[in-house]
């Protein structure tokens, strides 16, 4: 591709900012970090540092290896000021000394795809509130630089193929219980048996037509991840099965809704619920594109988080009274557990790069938080941070419910949508028979995808 030369204008007028030590802004390092590279001065550092990593006015750093970028639809870095200058200085380098040649490691190619692509999407999808810039030459700047950065770094299709089964080493390694132990429920577990088509873990497959079943996930992540659904009673697979035919065959699923909405249908309360001891799984596995722009989900999964059932409330844990997230989360009759994925570890090859998250750990959330930047709001008031729950009790806040009524998938499950079946009986099924559940086909469907291919057909390929 010939890049316009009207691209690599990074220094405009007004675009010089004073970084305290008498240098302009756009020259001053990005936050050194180890990832990619052992040199923290590795061009592929810099870049996922200027764009993937925050610092805020008292010196805290944000984002260093978190699943996704410290960014919000009302966030303004990376779109004006110094923030702004040097992500395009960094990006201009790359292009400009074909940096993506230097490492040919097809996991940190496709890790680096990842995390740049959810900058890009990002910058489309952001939104301030009004009164605020639209920042439009600022996001065509960034984005047209992103999009040749992270379409150089694309695979072939057979080496998005051949990345690894990350699951497969992590249970591998020895590091997890391989199920739930209720006499030890602090243990973070990985079943081996998740993904087996004939085992005790059933996939929750959208059966509408209508889009992913775990799609407010998809649609927080813009379809940049896959989310599989999965669920299993104590009984097994069969009693699973059994459990979601009587699911959709009750007679009522549905209920008028309350006075002050008597024109909506809400599910019916009344639903019978599964048993204690089930156990419910929601998988985040990743999405890359191809070097012929094609989608292709991979193997690699992002997180896994489960949650099992030690018994069943009638009572929402939001209705419980508040108080200590940790006693709503004991009164919510459900134990939280998330493994997800670590870079340094993935490229080390430990433990197919999970990890889990501790009992009490604290994670920077940027999953349904309206938008809000939380950096900024901490840079305010540091005295918030305190104030935020553990990452595993973050789950209450959407499926607080009790039993079946925590699921947000359920009235998927219900009719008039069509009932979940197991898996012809007789057929075989190849490692990775779910890689493709509808998410690629959603996001083909998207703005911001079509607005990355746009900049792809905007300009020759590179020889």
């Amino acid at each position: 591709m010939r890049w316009p030369a009207l691209m690599f204008l990074v220094i405009l007028p007004g675009m010089l900012w004073e970084t305290g030590d008498g240098a302009p802004a756009w020259d001053k390092p990005a936050t050194p970090v180890a990832i990619y590279d052992a040199d923290p001065a590795h061009i592929w550092n810099r870049l996922y540092a200027a764009l993937c990593i925050r610092e805020d006015r008292h010196g805290v750093r944000y984002g260093e290896d978190s699943l996704d970028p410290p960014l919000w639809e009302e966030t303004e870095h990376l779109l004006s000021g110094p923030s702004h200058a040097l992500a395009l200085k960094v990006l201009d380098e790359f292009l400009q000394t074909h940096a993506e040649n230097l490492i040919r490691d097809p996991v940190k190619r496709a890790l680096l795809q990842r995390d740049l692509w959810a900058v890009f999407d990002w910058s489309v999808t952001q939104a301030p509130r009004s009164k605020r810039p639209e920042y439009t030459d600022g996001k065509r700047e960034l984005q047209v630089r992103l999009a040749e950065v992270i379409r150089r770094l694309a695979l072939s299709a057979k080496e998005i193929e051949a990345l690894p089964d990350n699951f497969t080493q992590a249970v591998a390694s020895g590091e997890f219980a391989k199920e739930y132990d209720p006499a030890h429920p602090d243990r973070p577990f990985l079943p081996p048996d998740l993904f087996d088509p004939r085992g005790p873990w059933f996939w929750l497959e959208d059966q509408g037509g209508d889009g992913p079943i775990a799609v407010n996930h998809v649609t927080e992540f813009s379809g940049r991840s896959s989310f599989l659904v999965f669920i299993r009673l104590p009984g097994g697979r069969k009693a699973t099965v059994d459990y979601l035919q009587k699911l959709w065959n009750f007679p009522q699923p549905w209920v008028q809704g309350p006075d002050f909405a008597a024109d909506q249908a809400l599910v019916n309360p009344d639903l019978p619920s599964f048993p204690e001891g089930t156990e419910v799984a929601l998988v985040r596995q990743m999405i890359l594109f191809d070097n012929q722009g094609n989608l292709a989900p991979s193997l690699l999964i992002e997180s896994v988080q489960m949650r099992v059932y030690r018994n069943i409330t009638s009572t929402p844990a939001r209705d419980f009274g508040g108080g200590d997230m940790a006693e709503v989360a004991k009164r919510s009759g459900q134990d939280f557990y998330q493994v997800r994925l670590r870079r340094r570890q993935l490229f080390a090859g430990k433990a197919g790069g999970l990890s889990a998250t501790e009992k009490d750990e604290k994670e920077l959330p940027t999953f349904q938080t309206k938008g809000d930047d939380l950096i900024d709001e901490i840079a305010d008031n540091p005295h918030s941070k305190g104030t935020w729950p553990p990452a595993l009790q973050t789950c209450l806040m959407c499926h607080s419910g009790g039993g079946v009524r925590s699921l947000n998938s359920l009235e998927k499950l219900l009719k008039p949508n069509r009932r979940q079946q197991d898996f012809p009986a007789g057929e075989t099924y190849r490692p990775g028979w779910w890689l493709n559940a509808g998410t690629p086909n959603w996001k083909q469907d998207r703005y911001e995808w079509g607005l990355l291919n746009g900049y792809w057909k905007a300009g020759a390929r590179p020889q």
